[in-house]
């Protein structure tokens, strides 16, 4: 099977469990009316999971009980390796009595983890144990790989929606299924027992923590050799215990911690945001749930026409600051599809941001996957800080004056060309700080809220810049060479410690197309 193949059967790969309150679809118990058993504010289903690349082992366990009307309660328990499903144990045990179904499910629980079922779920106090699992704790709602629109219902969907044409093109997009599903499968995060899209937000801060704490220990990390590697596999299994994957591993540098534990972090939060606002869609789509979900994101969306002076200053600053992202020998181009302006009631204002001093018009890269949530709720700052780009100023929101930069996070795959870019006014305020390396004092940035900008090796032609809406600088030129050769950072970056500093003001639809292609006519 190909990689293009194997896409495809993970992407319409059939999520098991949507939720806390999601009856495991192997037993089959949902079609008769199951639900899973909520007995004095406890609701009776488990999921763990236990990583250790030592001792080879990477397993998931399930348990649940499930009523079911006028039949006695049954147990379901299933246990084996992330991804190997064949060889997996499974039970589906009728139980007469109640009492002992539970005292069962606490046996089970405590064998699995070395903890007390009770503290567990009243208080969520548990301590990971040497060898054992560890819950991963779902919320009480619909993953949106369950509830978001399937393949089936996006044109239905878009059919009956009374937004206009573009506006709801893009909520189909939002609220389907297929971006979250991409996401989830390109992190290796895709586990299909397991609802990694409805995590609670008490194993989301456990997630946090734990690389926080790891990130912090690696600044006065004195250990060399064995025993710096010992720290690094200690992590790695830690992480991928809270953070299940199909393909764990041991992460070796600042670069492997970016893109797989931070970044993937951010998105798993920003996924479980968007399972809780789109619910379950999968039912009639001519109620116009698109509407619905559109009220409920709190963000007035509207095409930008063509024929305008900003429609145009936008596809000249893209055009000016993109350049070719290359896989393998291919190199891809970028042309523009739609614009949409925004305004979201967790941002400032146009006017409010106008009242700040320093402003700039940035790009912002985003997975398709976390823009619902940025929508909704704003830009949040990095979760960490880590001497790689996007993430070198530590808990920073960072914006770049290269579309170039930001599409490394928009184009994730060749044979997924749709990708979208936000374009935001940051206020940099009225100190900017000018870096050219990782800043030594990130604690005092992060505490004053100074605006940093960090020069990369290449920058925009500073004779092209110009002001758009009276004073906001638009940094848009073409890509050049700076004096700054050794900056880790290939484009300049802007980072704002202040959420209240940022205001989503545009979203820019792209596709990425390969460049200088010649198609052989003849026969």
């Amino acid at each position: 099977m190909d990689e293009s193949e194997e896409a495809r059967e993970t992407i319409t790969a059939e999520l098991k469990v949507y939720g806390k309150r999601g009856v495991h679809k192997d037993t089959k118990l949902q079609d008769e009316g199951g639900q899973i058993l909520d007995e004095d504010g406890i609701i009776f289903n488990c999921a763990f999971s236990v990583s250790d690349a030592g001792r080879q082992v990477n397993d998931f366990c399930i348990m649940q009980l499930i009523t079911l009307p006028e039949k006695p309660l049954n147990m379901y328990y299933k246990r084996g390796r992330i991804g190997d499903d064949a060889r997996t144990e499974e039970k589906l045990e009728e139980w007469d009595n109640k009492n002992n179904a539970l005292k069962e499910f606490t046996k089970q629980f405590e064998e699995l983890t070395g903890n007390e079922f009770e503290p567990w779920e009243r208080e969520k106090k548990i301590q990971k144990k040497p060898r054992k699992f560890f819950p991963i704790d779902t919320a009480d709602g619909v993953e949106v790989r369950h509830g978001g629109l399937g393949l089936r219902q996006l044109g239905i969907a878009v059919a009956h929606c009374m937004l206009e044409p573009k506006v709801g093109n893009f909520m189909k997009v939002l609220c389907g299924q297929e971006i979250y599903r991409y996401a989830l499968m390109e992190m290796a995060l895709d586990v299909p027992d397991l609802p990694v899209g409805m995590l609670s937000d008490v194993h989301l801060k456990r997630c946090e923590d734990v690389l926080l704490e790891f990130v912090e220990r690696l600044k006065s990390q004195k250990e060399t050799g064995e025993k710096a590697d010992a720290l690094w596999s200690d992590f790695s299994q830690r992480w991928f215990t809270l953070m299940p994957s199909t393909r764990p591993y041991i992460f070796h540098d600042f670069s492997d911690i970016a893109d797989h534990a931070a970044a993937a972090f951010e998105t798993v939060r920003d996924i479980t945001v968007a399972s809780h606002l789109i619910g379950d869609m999968s039912g009639s789509t001519i109620d116009d749930p698109l509407f619905d979900r559109y009220k409920k994101l709190g963000c007035s969306i509207s095409p930008l026409e063509k024929d305008t002076n900003d429609y145009k200053m936008i596809a000249n600053y893209l055009e000016k600051t993109y350049e070719p992202v290359k896989v393998g020998e291919i190199s891809y181009g970028v042309s523009l599809d739609n614009i949409f302006t925004v305004e979201s009631s967790a941002c400032p204002s146009l006017d409010e941001i106008k009242e700040l001093p320093n402003k700039v018009l940035l790009w912002c890269g985003t997975r398709s996957s976390n823009l619902l949530r940025h929508l909704q709720k704003g830009f949040l700052p990095a979760v960490c800080a880590l001497p790689v780009p996007g993430y070198m100023f530590g808990k920073a929101i960072v914006c770049s004056d290269a579309a170039a930069e930001a599409t490394r996070y928009g184009f994730t795959a060749v044979d997924r060309p749709e990708g979208f870019l936000i374009l935001a006014v940051a206020s940099l305020g009225e100190q900017i700080t000018e870096l050219t390396r990782p800043p030594e004092d990130l604690k005092s940035l992060e505490e004053k809220k100074l605006g940093v900008k960090g020069f990369g090796r290449k920058k925009t032609d500073e004779s092209e810049h110009f002001v758009w809406k009276d004073d906001i600088k638009v940094p848009c030129g073409k890509l050049i060479p700076s004096q700054h050769k050794d900056s880790p950072l290939e484009y300049n970056e802007y980072a704002v410690y202040d959420p209240k500093q940022v205001s989503i003001r545009f979203l820019v639809s792209v596709k990425f197309e390969e460049e200088n292609v010649e198609y052989d006519m003849e026969e």
